[in-house]
């Protein structure tokens, strides 16, 4: 009897320990979101309406925001798989806006900037790529968010990583 009471509080403490907020953190610059052992941030962010040189630039439909996207495995012995589609940007209406690879390659050429198709960062290390995003003229409030699996780590936050907003203004 005394098992089939522990089990029952131990469920409704599980339970409640996975209950959480669904309103939106909003952070800014250098600012991090946890997501298990890694944590991302944006170190810093530009606005242009092209990309590249003049007889090659890739012009922008509105602005493009080039955005400095940090991972850092805080893991002691697990290495973190993420690509270009970890990040997007969302506004205040709601719009959803992704990375546009080909932009990214475009930058890329102009100066390196370690693009690939998938990345790997190793245990207590860092990486950092250049997101583009192609975003209306007068987009209000753009914000980086970021996407994934919850992990084991984001239980105990309820997994505030897919609710972290970084400021794009």
């Amino acid at each position: 009897m005394k098992t089939q009471r522990y089990k029952i509080l131990l469920l409704a403490g599980v339970i409640a320990s996975c209950a959480h907020d669904e309103s939106e953190i909003v952070i800014g610059l250098n600012e991090p979101i946890h997501h298990d052992d890694f944590e991302y941030s944006v170190t810093d962010f530009t606005i242009e309406e092209k990309i590249g040189g003049e007889t090659d630039a890739l012009t922008a439909k509105g602005n493009f925001y080039i955005v400095n996207f940090q991972v850092a495995n805080e893991a002691k012995r697990v290495s973190h798989r993420w690509n270009n589609t970890i990040a997007y940007v969302k506004d205040d209406e709601g719009n959803i806006y992704e990375n546009l690879v080909e932009a990214q390659r475009a930058l890329d050429t102009q100066k390196p900037i370690g693009w690939q198709e998938k990345y790997v960062t190793e245990a207590q290390d860092k990486d950092s790529i250049l997101f583009v995003f192609d975003l209306p003229k007068g987009v209000k409030h753009p914000c980086l968010m970021v996407r994934g699996e919850t992990l084991m780590g984001d239980f105990f936050d309820g997994g505030k990583f897919k609710r972290a907003k970084v400021k794009l203004f």
